[in-house]
């Protein structure tokens, strides 16, 4: 039984480690952005509270807004979406 303990803790010790290692990558990637702001948002998905932080460059985001105000003004425009439709 303290084996099976002892193999849990160090697989936990283990897989933390690993979860360190990953945060220290995303950081040495946001630095080779170093030309363009980032711009971060917190946004949470449908029926969660848990947020997840998303950042990108400004000309991304902007880009990725008009995008998905074109996407909504066709669907609109087609009728796809449910103000459009009738019961």
């Amino acid at each position: 039984m303290k084996t099976f303990t002892l193999v849990g803790v160090i697989l936990l010790s283990i897989l933390l480690n690993m979860g360190c290692a990953s945060n220290e990558a995303s950081s040495n990637d946001e630095s080779a952005v170093n030309d363009e702001e980032l711009v971060c948002e917190f946004t949470a998905k449908t029926g969660s509270n848990l947020k997840k932080k998303r950042c990108m460059t400004k000309s991304l985001a902007k880009e990725l807004g008009r995008e998905s105000k074109h996407d909504l003004r066709e669907a609109m425009r087609k009728g796809q979406t449910q103000a459009h439709t009738t019961l």
